[in-house]
């Protein structure tokens, strides 16, 4: 169950005087907490690890309809992992003629930091130890990312959305500067000369098919920034839904600004046993140009719906970590509710 707390005014100064006759702002939140752990054979099998992890986050929403007829929708989440606090998904869109949304605002978006591969609870990569990801070229913990190491959207831009009937959305996004995510620049502040622009295109629906998904992704950061210019990214996959089966699969490809790329393909399928009990396993191989070793991770989870509050157990191998020599393996305990 997800509850909502309703905070519904009319306030005749604020919102009469803009013309406004009536909004919505919504409080929602999430928390998970979980418990994971690693077991190496590094170093002679002393690289294992295991302990506590949570994430909670409170999402602060608004929407209504502006004077000239248009709707709109604005909000921020507010986000701690543990030790750190985060502001995130900071957005003002606005519902245009015919389909179209024009969106303002950072890391809300939709993203190619994520595959469409069917999985329960919990991304394959979070699953096996990845450390890194958007806006990140490590890949010494783990090679595989699920997505877009660019992540164009999280950055301050501006994006425009467009339905194309019953098929899916078209869409497009422009990040200015890569690295400005809006909260450290001020209201008018301006960024530092040099940096990265970052430009994003993509199709997702289920081009008419009831049961079907796709996604087709591109994104290409240019700049002056050495370390990070000339870097791409392409995402795309495909899923279908056949009653308590689910089946699909993505491929990745990064091209670092290194030259390293990173291409990984995944496949996954999930079967819902019960209303309530839903079983998934994985498989993703991922290509690193500058390794002679693929990367490869098996993962299997079980997930249990109580209701207002939902539970996962996940088993993940990793063998030629990053490329290596290492195997790994990780086990991943998770609890987690919406309100």
């Amino acid at each position: 169950m997800k509850n909502k707390l309703l905070l519904t005014t009319a306030i005749a100064g604020s919102l009469l005087a803009s013309g406004v006759a009536m909004a919505e702002t919504k409080i929602t939140g999430s928390m998970d907490i979980s418990y994971a752990g690693r077991s190496s054979d590094a170093n002679a099998g002393r690289a294992s690890s295991d302990g506590f992890g949570s994430e909670t986050q409170l999402n602060i929403s608004n929407s209504g309809e502006l004077n000239n007829g248009m709707t709109y929708a604005a909000g921020f989440s507010m986000e701690s992992d543990t030790t750190t606090d985060a502001f995130e998904n900071a957005y003002i869109d606005i519902n245009l003629a015919s389909g179209t949304t024009l969106s303002f605002g950072s890391d809300h978006f939709p993203a190619l930091d994520g595959t469409i591969t069917p999985l329960v609870s919990i991304a394959i990569d979070t699953a096996s130890g990845g450390s890194t990801g958007a806006g990140s070229e490590t890949i010494s913990g783990l090679a595989y990312f699920n997505g877009s190491r660019i992540d164009a959207v999280e950055y301050q831009g501006v994006g425009v959305i467009q339905k194309l009937g019953d098929i899916g959305s078209a869409r497009v996004y422009y990040a200015d500067t890569v690295g400005n995510t809006g909260s450290t620049t001020g209201n008018d502040g301006i960024p530092a000369e040099g940096g990265n622009s970052a430009i994003h295109y993509a199709f997702s629906g289920n081009l008419g098919v009831e049961g079907l998904n796709v996604l087709a992704g591109r994104e290409k950061s240019d700049g002056a920034t050495s370390a990070v210019q000339d870097r791409k990214a392409t995402n795309y996959g495909i899923a279908y839904n056949f009653g308590q089966f689910a089946i699909g699969g993505s491929k990745v490809k990064n091209e670092l600004s290194t030259g390293v790329e990173v291409k990984s393909s995944e496949a996954g399928v999930t079967f819902a046993a019960t209303d309530n009990l839903t079983l998934g396993v994985a498989y993703v191989s991922t290509d690193i140009s500058s390794q002679t070793r693929d990367e490869d991770i098996t993962m299997a989870t079980v997930g249990y719906n109580l209701g207002a509050i939902s539970t996962s157990v996940t088993y993940s191998q990793v063998e030629n970590t990053a490329g290596g020599t290492t195997d790994d393996d990780f086990f991943n305990v998770r609890i987690g509710t919406k309100f």
